[in-house]
């Protein structure tokens, strides 16, 4: 009998002791401080339109995601402290029983995710989280819903998953493309995306001449349009530059700004060059280069997907010099099935008569050759504007020579070296001659972009059955795998057939003597990485074979 009464007077002083807790976190409450209250479970499951299967099972319930009563969501604080003195009695009997020979039941829940909602037993579950528990019995009755609700999800982020099943009822993406996770960060996204897709489908109409069906349209505008761009922004890693947000709220950003790109540039860009232009990305990474190598080797590479440069960045005049670099831009982009950006630099107060021819070979050459292309134009300093557009396009290509005849521009001969160092990505630079591309020289020395340059040359040798010559210029103090050996390696991973060479002495003097005794027409290099001071004091090495090489150089 003192047993019992002992036991009873040590529950009601927990009791009290929870209610303190309670009213301890009411007082944090009204500081702003306290933890978000336990979550009405009507509230969601109307929000989601989530439907209560009719079977249960017995499971042990993680106490940590109860995070919500059916009915008595304001008796009980998130941790499920007692709020009410009135709850004393059931509190302190659940308690003894809980912990005498008697037991109890198991609790019943609901489960919305990886979430729990007390339907029967919130005393029990306030004494297990008092006694220390981890786990409670409970017949748990799941809860389908189209989204997923966690137990960390406040009521912002409740709102935003009802508009989101909101938009899985109107479009079944869920259905068409199963998997497909489009959540987003920000209230009212989802009209925007719905927006998007009533756009692409009235396009669809255009295009095809018929109306097009809501199912279809919504699908090819996932398949087209924003998948590829959440692909890209994966790939290029962007999405750590932007925390707290996600693959949607990205390309919802991406579309807003998209416009505002091309406004300035006075060019369409598809929306994966915006992400590689905001990203910054060099060429394809490391495992984007493997993935597309694996592809092509295995012949698992469908037509107009997975290419070396999809978008090209070509400077150009009307001067013989600056025509060349046009039509060396149109030779790849037919191989590679790219745009064109075309790009004349015109001097300040240029007549509109000049733009206009300038117009009118660009369009007419486009057409007979075959390439989307778009023209721009721009004044002032020729690198600075190269460089600005360039991080929009995948390749440059552009005339370094000078000019063969008196009176035509200078192009950029004046201005390689600043070319070389700032361009963001890789450059074709012409040395006053254009060429076909298909007999390559890869001056490899295994460094960073060299290998950049590597992977295009194992490219082209896949893509278009080219046979590669690779030259590596020795050096004291390497190790027992040479850079030529590690490119043999590479090439015959992907089951590429190639020549290798060891030269010694100068390097530009061996590209030179190699290209030209091998018959080459393209040589592959990585940008060098002398000091500065070095390059000024003696000249680049690029520069140096751009000058004597006598034909297109590929610098990545």
């Amino acid at each position: 009998m003192a047993e019992g009464a002992a036991g009873t007077a040590q529950a009601v002083e927990d009791f009290y002791r929870a209610r303190r807790r309670a009213q301890l976190s009411r007082f944090l409450s009204q500081m702003g401080r306290e933890r978000r209250p336990l979550v009405p479970y009507e509230e969601v499951r109307r929000s989601l339109r989530a439907i209560e299967s009719a079977a249960n099972r017995l499971e042990d319930v993680p106490l940590d995601a109860i995070v919500g009563s059916v009915g008595r969501y304001n008796d009980f604080t998130r941790e499920f402290l007692p709020r009410l003195n009135s709850d004393r009695e059931r509190w302190v009997g659940v308690k003894l029983a809980m912990t005498g020979l008697e037991g109890v039941p198991p609790i019943e829940v609901y489960r919305i995710g990886d979430a729990y909602f007390v339907r029967d037993g919130n005393h029990r579950v306030s004494v297990a989280r008092q006694l220390g528990a981890r786990y409670i019995q409970a017949y748990v009755t799941p809860v389908r819903t189209r989204v997923p609700y966690s137990p960390d999800d406040d009521a912002d982020t409740l709102i935003r998953k009802s508009e989101y099943v909101t938009f899985l009822d109107q479009t079944a993406l869920d259905e068409l493309r199963p998997g497909a996770d489009l959540s987003v960060s920000e209230a009212g996204a989802y009209a925007t995306l719905l927006e998007h897709i009533s756009v692409h489908r009235y396009f669809m109409g255009i295009d095809s001449g018929h109306e097009i069906g809501w199912d279809e349209a919504v699908a090819h505008w996932y398949d087209t349009v924003y998948a590829p761009i959440v692909e890209s922004i994966r790939s290029s890693g962007i999405l750590r530059g932007f925390p707290g947000r996600t693959e949607t709220d990205l390309y919802l950003w991406l579309a807003e700004h998209r416009a505002k790109v091309e406004e300035a540039l006075g060019w369409e860009l598809p929306g994966q060059q915006v992400v590689s232009g905001v990203a910054g990305s060099h060429f394809a990474g490391a495992e984007e280069r493997g993935k597309l190598l694996d592809r092509l080797a295995g012949a698992d590479v469908t037509e107009g997907e997975g290419h070396l440069a999809d978008d090209l960045l070509v400077a150009f005049d009307l001067g013989e010099p600056g025509m060349k670099a046009l039509e060396q831009a149109l030779i790849l982009a037919g191989r590679e099935n790219a745009r064109v950006y075309g790009l004349r630099i015109l001097p300040p107060g240029a007549e509109a008569q000049e733009r206009d021819r300038t117009r009118a070979s660009f369009d007419a050459l486009c057409l007979k050759a075959g390439v989307q292309g778009q023209l721009a134009f721009e004044e002032g300093d020729p690198v600075g504007k190269i460089v600005e557009r360039a991080k929009w396009a995948d390749m440059v290509i552009c005339n370094v020579a000078y000019p063969e005849r008196p009176g035509e521009p200078a192009t950029l001969a004046q201005n390689v070296r600043p070319l070389l160092r700032r361009s963001p990505r890789p450059l074709l630079a012409l040395p006053g001659v254009i060429s076909q591309l298909e007999r390559p020289l890869l001056a490899y020395d295994g460094g960073v972009r060299a290998q950049s340059a590597l992977f295009a040359a194992v490219y082209a040798a896949l893509r278009w059955n080219q046979h590669p010559v690779v030259l590596t210029v020795g050096e004291p103090g390497w190790g027992p795998t040479s850079p030529l050996e590690e490119a043999r390696e590479m090439f015959e991973r992907y089951g590429v057939r190639a020549d290798y060479l060891t030269e010694e002495g100068s390097v530009a003097d061996a590209i030179v003597r190699v290209a030209q005794e091998r018959d080459r027409d393209v040589v592959l290099m990585g940008s060098h990485t002398w000091k500065r001071w070095l390059e000024t004091m003696f000249g680049g090495l690029l520069e140096e074979v751009l000058r004597r090489v006598g034909m297109p150089v590929l610098i990545t």
